[in-house]
């Protein structure tokens, strides 16, 4: 990681610097031409020779090739920077994705281990509770035949 980051320092270092030789190239036509690069002419012209204008033509291609090679290294550093960073992106995604189902996992673990408790449980009371004898439930029957009888419409016996 540090090295992509001092890449990506000297990129943009290289970059500033060529931009500080196209403003040294700049200065070189201005004071070779007497003229302004974004400005008017000035009225004061120097006589230049075929000599200064073949320099500050071969200066001004070397300034262009520099920014141009500064430039894709800068395009290229950004597109290698967005790139790592959709790659970092998708990892993470994928890392969440990853606990989440564990965590659904998990949680249908869990569910299961409590339903199963509570129908252990449940059955653990139902076999506890003491099953009727057989005179209490007889008894029992009882009960339950005179109550209906208690219940039925009188008839009236003729």
């Amino acid at each position: 990681m540090e090295d992509h980051e001092v890449d990506e320092e000297s990129v943009w270092s290289n970059f500033d610097k060529s931009v500080a030789y196209m403003k040294e190239v700049a200065s070189l036509y201005e004071s070779a031409f007497g003229c302004k690069a974004d400005g008017p002419s000035s009225t004061n012209r120097k006589t230049v020779t075929k000599a200064h204008l073949d320099e500050a033509q071969n200066q001004a291609q070397q300034v262009l090739e520099l920014l141009a090679s500064n430039l894709l290294n800068a395009s290229t550093t950004i597109v290698n920077s967005i790139e790592k960073q959709e790659s970092e992106a998708d990892r993470l995604k994928h890392k969440v994705s990853a606990i989440r189902q564990t965590i659904r996992d998990r949680q249908v673990a869990l569910d299961q281990e409590a339903i199963s408790k509570f129908y252990s449980s449940h059955k653990a009371n139902q076999i506890r509770m003491p099953m009727p004898t057989s005179s209490a439930r007889s008894t029992s029957m009882k009960q339950q035949q005179y109550l209906k009888l208690a219940l039925a419409p009188k008839q009236d016996i003729q």
